[in-house]
């Protein structure tokens, strides 16, 4: 008999959808890429000074020697989790347009990121 199983119409619709927007290891990384619709910078983890996320998991601000990097989206726990461990390696933005409400995910859905110089006074640059 065939390990195939037979296709449930809606069936697709149950699944939780990964929307692919966070790549972690189980090894602390190098560095942490970001890659927003403007641009894509890799920040060293040597330069991390904090990671913080709202009450509501929608906001993540990770703060470096030089930048302040904004996220922002759903279920951001994950990327906090992984950054703060070390073990992000990248970060995007996700297709939010392909996902509704009722969707459930396997991982986080970042729908922005806003990337900040700062200066020397640890200031950010607007």
């Amino acid at each position: 008999m065939s390990g195939l199983k037979p296709k449930i119409p809606g069936g697709e619709a149950l699944q939780p959808r990964d929307p692919g927007c966070l790549d972690a290891k189980d090894v602390p990384s190098v560095c942490l890429r970001l890659h927003s619709h403007r641009q894509r910078l890799a920040l060293p983890y040597a330069l991390l000074l904090r990671a913080e996320l709202s009450e509501d998991e929608t906001n993540c601000l990770i703060t470096f020697a030089t930048h302040e990097v904004s996220v922002r989206g759903r279920h951001l726990r994950y990327v906090y989790l992984a950054v703060s461990q070390g073990q992000a390696t990248q970060i995007s933005i996700g297709d939010s347009a392909s996902f509704t409400d009722g969707d459930r995910f396997l991982g986080p859905l970042v729908t922005d990121i806003r990337i900040e110089p700062t200066d020397e006074a640890g200031r950010t640059r607007r």
